[in-house]
């Protein structure tokens, strides 16, 4: 039953799953769940954090006309997933609205923690330090605060429903104040370079490090790539791609959402770019960088 939400790939023994609408990947996700001991983390890189609460949309649906709580009956929802019952995993994906898979997910078990690679929220999961800075700022307008910026490292809360949205200053190295249309695209185009991600990883670590994990990479993780996340031929093609490698040969499994219609709405004017296109050149991706490690091994 499940198999009929995604394509499955093997490539030197690294299993890819592929879907055309991201909360499809709930189906993979309990499947690579059933075969560990414990529930895997996720690492995503999107364009969106795809961390709306789960079920909340056919929630709202449900109680439109009897104004019953539509929050409590989405937490209700999230109970019935059993990650070892296809018919559960099948209602929910049905169910599911968009960017509600991943809390779907952690609340119910299948995954751990989900730590989100995004263009779209430069804020993220604010630190407890960033928070009194800016509750300090708002009081105080318009006089200057008493706090100073916060200063990574900084301290995180463990949130309820284990999903971590990594935040994002602008590209690497940019300095430009305010912030304009090319630091869209200069960002954009350094989604999956090394420099990059190394940013995004560290960020994630400091957050990991509060909820148990050493690092994101330490524990058994899936690595989520969703296709809208890459807006030109340059994003998919990063001039250093060691990191990107790295999380692909050490994941548990790939999962990879096309979402066809968003490929088309987020990629920057002029580009030639679509899902099949992109999907093409990430398979190339994920194949170098296993074929690679095997190499290595071998030597």
């Amino acid at each position: 039953m499940l198999q009929n939400f995604f394509q499955h790939r093997h490539f030197f023994g690294k299993d890819i799953y592929i879907v055309d609408d991201h909360h499809k990947a709930l189906a993979p996700w309990a499947l690579i769940r059933r075969d560990l001991d414990r529930a895997p983390n996720l690492i995503t890189i999107d364009h969106h954090t795809d961390t709306h609460e789960a079920f909340l949309g056919h929630a709202h649906l449900k109680t439109m006309d009897s104004g019953g709580d539509a929050w409590e009956l989405a937490r209700s929802f999230v109970k019935r997933i059993d990650c070892r019952d296809d018919q559960s995993l099948a209602w929910a994906i049905e169910h599911l609205r968009h960017d509600e898979h991943i809390d779907a997910a952690t609340i119910s078990g299948v995954l751990n923690y989900a730590f989100c690679i995004q263009l779209s929220d430069s804020g993220g999961n604010p630190s407890t330090e960033q928070q009194a800075y800016d509750a300090d700022r708002q009081a105080r307008w318009p006089q200057p605060p008493t706090l100073l910026p916060p200063l990574r490292p900084m301290t995180y809360a463990d949130p309820a429903n284990h999903v971590f949205v990594i935040s994002h200053d602008c590209a690497i190295g940019c300095t430009r104040m305010p912030h304009n249309d090319d630091c869209v695209v200069e960002h954009g185009n350094m989604i999956i370079e090394s420099i990059y991600l190394n940013d995004q990883l560290a960020r994630g670590a400091e957050m990991s490090r509060f909820v148990g994990l050493a690092h994101l990479e330490v524990q058994p993780y899936i690595l989520d790539i969703d296709l809208d996340a890459f807006h030109s031929r340059r994003a998919i093609e990063p001039a250093d791609p060691s990191t990107f490698y790295r999380l692909i040969r050490n994941a548990e499994a790939i999962t990879v959402a096309t979402e066809a219609e968003c490929v088309d709405e987020l990629k920057f004017d002029d580009e030639p770019i679509d899902a099949e296109m992109l999907l093409d050149r990430l398979m190339t991706h994920i194949e170098s960088a296993v074929s690679a490690g095997r190499a290595a091994e071998t030597q």
